[in-house]
């Protein structure tokens, strides 16, 4: 799913995330932030926390949803130590 902002300059995409054996994560959403073209951060959060944060992106500050992402992204565990 991708989230924009009203002035279109803050944009959030969330993904399913997948592991290498090609099992779908049932925990996982990988959310990449982008401000004005550049990637500030990307990391996964939990799938209740993506619940609660697209309910108050688009409720809350008038976010509009853009485009859905079905295609699964790699898990990177490495990325996981920051979560």
């Amino acid at each position: 799913m991708q989230l924009t902002s009203k002035d279109a300059n803050m944009v959030v995409d969330f993904y399913p995330v997948k592991f290498a054996d090609g099992d779908i994560s049932t925990r996982y959403i990988l959310k990449t932030v982008t401000f004005m073209g550049q990637s500030q951060s990307k990391r996964y959060i939990l799938k209740r926390d993506f619940d609660r944060e697209v309910t108050s992106r688009v409720e809350g500050y008038g976010y509009e949803v853009t485009e859905m992402h079905t295609e699964p992204q790699l898990f990177n565990s490495a990325m996981c130590l920051a979560c």
